[in-house]
């Protein structure tokens, strides 16, 4: 059907226009109930389907299952009350592809009442594009701000929880240092004592110096913890047996009989600070002796991929309550009765310093490091 035939049939004298506008514009009519009667080049152009495909038609054979059905009715409600209606409109071609289009629809009307609609459409498919870019980039940007921002507050966390760690060291150690030299004339003292003269002591007087003994070396290791937290030496990592340094650790751990502990078989070389990490792995197996009471097992487990070494050290005792995960590598925080909760913090300090991780957890307790291997 050609243009001028089918606008003389519609009565619709837009000839002034008519050129400048299809030129520009996609442009469609339909009758009253939405059949399409007429399409100009560029409608068939963007739709991809002929006139003869599209003319008997509807627009329904354009949707995309962008909008909802209340899209459309209230769309239909607006044009049939002899509104005009404008908006953004999703389209599907005829091989499948999406385009927007920015749409007003027209309601002409005569005596009867409504006897077309006139939609006249401009192509805005690279502007939803841009769109859509922008909109997904402030997406990403405020992701990134709110990663920026939580790496910010975990950054001043960290600044300020070591500037008062630095604090607490340097008090710590001026006080174990001003310890440490009556401690050992006690210390002394208290080995004068030969065996001889102890057979000479009664019974509770003989109790109280073993007392004595063991509180001063509570004390002592007390000392130590302080100390060694205050330190901050380099590390000195060197290539080593991982199982001599287990067997070097259990030098330092105090067992009994009721407790088995078991190391693992097979060794594994890693590049570390041997003496650092023997204190490390005896402060381990020290918890766990001490988690059992008296009665149970610690196993040490060993593994490798192709670049860490993982150790587990699992006890059979009754766990950690579930309060104290979160705080048992914060300083000054123990589960002991004794204790200057100074141990773990100073393990993770090492673990850290080599380049790894170390966390604990229950069900049985387990705590894991992992090392690089090189």
């Amino acid at each position: 059907m050609k243009t001028a035939t089918a606008l003389k049939k519609l009565n619709l004298d837009i000839s002034e226009f008519e050129e400048r506008l299809f030129d520009h514009s996609i442009v469609g009519i339909t009758d009253a109930e939405g059949t399409i009667i007429y399409v100009n080049k560029n409608f068939c152009k963007i739709s991809k389907y002929s006139t003869d495909e599209l003319i008997g038609n509807d627009h329904r054979i354009l949707k995309s299952g962008e909008h909802s059905k209340e899209f459309f009715s209230d769309l239909w409600d607006a044009i049939t009350s002899g509104k005009v209606w404008e908006g953004e409109m999703k389209n599907k071609t005829k091989d499948g592809k999406f385009y927007w289009v920015n749409s007003i629809i027209i309601p002409i009307t005569d005596d009867k009442g409504i006897k077309n609609y006139v939609s006249i459409q401009n192509n805005i498919t690279k502007e939803k594009e841009i769109q859509d870019r922008l909109i997904r980039m402030e997406d990403d940007l405020v992701k990134q701000n709110v990663t920026l921002l939580s790496e910010v507050e975990k950054k001043s966390a960290d600044l300020v929880k070591s500037e008062r760690l630095a604090t607490i060291g340097t008090m710590a150690s001026r006080v174990a240092h001003d310890l440490k030299n009556p401690l050992t004339i006690i210390h002394t003292y208290a080995d004068m004592l030969t065996p001889e003269i102890l057979t000479k002591l009664d019974p509770q007087d003989r109790e109280k110096w073993f007392r004595l003994q063991t509180s001063v070396l509570d004390m002592n290791r007390i000392i130590e913890d302080v100390l060694d937290f205050a330190r901050t030496t380099e590390i000195k990592k060197k290539k080593t047996s991982f199982l001599s340094i287990l067997r070097l650790a259990m030098n330092h751990v105090k067992t009994s009989y009721g407790i088995a502990i078991h190391l693992p078989d097979r060794d594994v070389s890693v590049k570390c600070d041997a003496r650092k990490m023997e204190g490390v792995m005896s402060n381990l197996l020290n918890n766990a002796v001490h988690a059992v009471d008296g009665q149970g097992e610690v196993d040490v487990e060993m593994s490798t991929d192709s670049k860490f070494l993982t150790i587990k050290v699992k006890d059979s005792g009754p766990g950690i309550p579930e309060n104290d995960l979160e705080k048992i590598f914060e300083p000054m925080y123990t589960t002991k009765t004794t204790g200057t909760g100074l141990g773990l913090v100073i393990c993770k300090s090492i673990v850290e310093q080599h380049g790894g991780t170390i966390s604990v957890s229950n069900k049985p307790t387990t705590f894991t490091i992992t090392l690089p291997l090189s």
